[in-house]
């Protein structure tokens, strides 16, 4: 299970970086360790970057980092950490998915960082575990891997899976690594070291509350927009909003225009159209199959809307 103490020092976990990966999201795994080592005055930790084919492998930044090998070249280990970013169903291959199975199958602890649980689950891996990814691919995730419990929260960690949804959370689940196999006192001296003095629950939302992004307390916005949110791919009507709210249309328009300078209606339709050009610019799917997951009825609609918002037509997003 993730977190026992290894049976030999140092443990190494090897990460592997699918293209795209996060930059950002495998520094956070990996300075965590480093300085776990440093203050321990002992190497506790070693680690080895991994790739489908060897070589350099681009991140999400466009910068290129060597990989120390390739999986044919990897041996079963104790740890894996599959590492993933944008789009990572057009990352998917039999060789990718046959060396993860085989990792597992031989008792490895396999973790996901930011998409790579989409992966894992592709290769049949987190069946009947409990499991999380970024927030903005959670739903689609779930909808294609039933088998799969999936929650949106910062860390996951089920018998010999564990998951978290990427960024600044890696931190939080080294931090939980280290804590669990070498006490609190040598976890909080790395959370010092890098300047990282809030601790997070593992439960704790992955977004920031609507509360905070709206800048308003005011309940009936916050449960509008919720609902908005919500239902994205089939939009509800504004009259339907207002009525399980209990207000007036008129009402409802007046609680955007003071908190929000917007009516219902363009609020709604802005959300939906930032949920498209986020698909747009993370993920393979077609033009058309995006302005259906975001509630336009016709391709010319979703495409008017789009060019008016973000003054360039959908296809040139990519």
């Amino acid at each position: 299970m993730f977190g026992d103490r290894p049976r030999t020092y140092p443990q190494t976990i090897s990460f592997l970086l699918i293209p795209g990966f996060s930059l950002f999201g495998l520094t956070a795994m990996l300075d965590p360790l480093r300085h776990a080592n440093h203050s321990s005055n002992r190497e506790l930790y070693r680690w080895q970057l991994i790739s489908e084919k060897g070589g350099l492998v681009a991140s999400s930044d466009n910068l290129e980092i060597m990989s120390d090998a390739g999986i044919r070249d990897t041996p079963a280990g104790d740890t894996l950490i599959i590492c993933a970013g944008y789009d990572p169903q057009a990352r998917i291959t039999p060789a990718l998915l046959g060396f993860i199975r085989q990792q597992a199958s031989h008792g490895a602890d396999i973790g996901c960082q930011d998409t790579a649980a989409y992966i894992a689950a592709a290769a049949g891996i987190l069946d009947g575990y409990r499991a999380t990814l970024h927030w903005e691919n959670l739903q689609s995730t779930a909808e294609a891997f039933p088998r799969v419990a999936f929650v949106q929260e910062l860390l996951v960690v089920d018998r010999a899976r564990f998951s978290c949804p990427g960024a600044l959370s890696g931190l939080d689940m080294m931090l939980y690594l280290i804590g669990t196999q070498h006490g609190n006192g040598l976890a909080t001296t790395v959370a010092d070291e890098l300047i990282y003095t809030h601790k997070r629950a593992h439960s704790d939302p992955q977004r920031t509350s609507i509360q905070k992004r709206l800048d308003s307390r005011n309940p009936r916005l916050v449960e509008a927009v919720q609902l908005m949110e919500h239902n994205l791919e089939e939009p509800l009507r504004i009259s339907e909003i207002a009525a399980q709210l209990q207000l007036s249309g008129r009402e409802l328009e007046r609680l955007f225009r003071h908190y929000l300078q917007q009516t219902p209606s363009a609020y709604y339709r802005n959300l939906r159209l930032d949920q498209a050009r986020w698909m747009l610019q993370q993920t393979s799917q077609s033009v058309t199959d995006i302005s259906v997951a975001c509630g336009f009825v016709s391709l010319s609609h979703f495409t008017r809307s789009y060019q008016q918002r973000f003054a360039k037509s959908p296809s040139r997003e990519r």
